[in-house]
Order: structure tokens, then sequence, then C-alpha cells
């Protein structure tokens, strides 16, 4: 059976097998570093409830003080921190044995596929997710147009 080629799996599948021969050879893994590397850019998710644009932001311990949102004309702009911090004393006698959670800041940008109204734009951050509500303008929204039978066509069908 044939499967279609990933280049996203391959380079997984390269990573696993350098992480196994670093394990071999030095008994430890460098994952964690690459982990943090790319949890620098949060996962945001997009979508349009027909009403309103709809953006979930994963900001894992974010507090609302942690994060910044704007729109400029059709640009939505997401800057923030997110994860956590040890504090001084206890990061001095810490022994890590795994760490894969990150931690730092961010910024994001998206350009918005319709126009939204910012004035009526809603933020708000629970249980670690981000969700902004960008009501659509008037313009974008889908409109429904009734088809009709003309009067004299109407009244010779019955």
């Amino acid at each position: 059976m044939m499967e279609r080629w990933s280049p996203i799996a391959e380079f997984e599948r390269l990573w696993n097998e350098m992480d196994r021969l670093m394990g071999e050879a030095f008994g430890r893994t460098a994952r964690p570093i690459l982990a943090r590397a790319f949890t620098l850019r949060p996962a945001i998710d997009l979508f349009d409830n027909g009403e309103a644009l709809v953006v979930k932001v994963a900001v894992p311990g974010a507090k609302p003080e942690d994060l910044e949102v704007s729109i400029e004309q059709n640009t939505l702009t997401i800057r923030g921190r997110y994860g956590y911090v040890l504090d001084e004393e206890t990061a001095k006698h810490a022994t890590w044995y795994r760490r894969e959670i990150g931690y730092g800041e961010f910024s994001e940008t998206l350009t918005l596929p319709v126009p939204v109204d910012a004035e009526a734009a809603q933020a708000q951050v629970e249980h670690g997710i981000l969700t902004l509500t960008l009501p659509k303008t008037t313009e974008a929204r889908v409109k429904r147009i009734p088809v009709q039978q003309p009067k004299a066509l109407a009244s010779s069908v019955s």
C-alpha cells in the first residue's frame, strides 16, 4: 500500500532517530531544547460562526495582564507572555529531570479574512485559552436574497 509523503512526518522520524542516537551516545536527550523553541509560537484556531470571527489561542499560564490584543484595519495582532517561571529561590535548588513546558513572549499577526467591527470585539482568557470574538461588519455578513417568480408567471402557473 502506498503512503503519501509528509515532510513533517519525515522530520519527526529523523528527529526521533537523532534523539535515539544522542541518548545512546550521551545518556540524555536534547528534545526539551527543541520543544521549548517551538512553543514560543502559540497554537491558533480561527473560524467564522456566521456573525463573527472567533480566534482561539493556546496561552497556558497567561493572565489577562500578560496579553495585548489590537486590531488595525484588517490585521489582528496578539502579543503576550505565557508559561511559568520558578521564583529565584526555588530555581536555585531545583534539579530538573524533565522540562517541556514552554514559556516566553510571543507576537502573532493575522490578516483577517473579512472586515470586523473592532469596537464590538471581545477578549477573554480562561483555562489557558484566549478567546477573541470579532463581530463581522454588516458588509461582511452573508445576506440571503430571496428568489421570486415574476408575478405574471406566478398567476399562469396556478
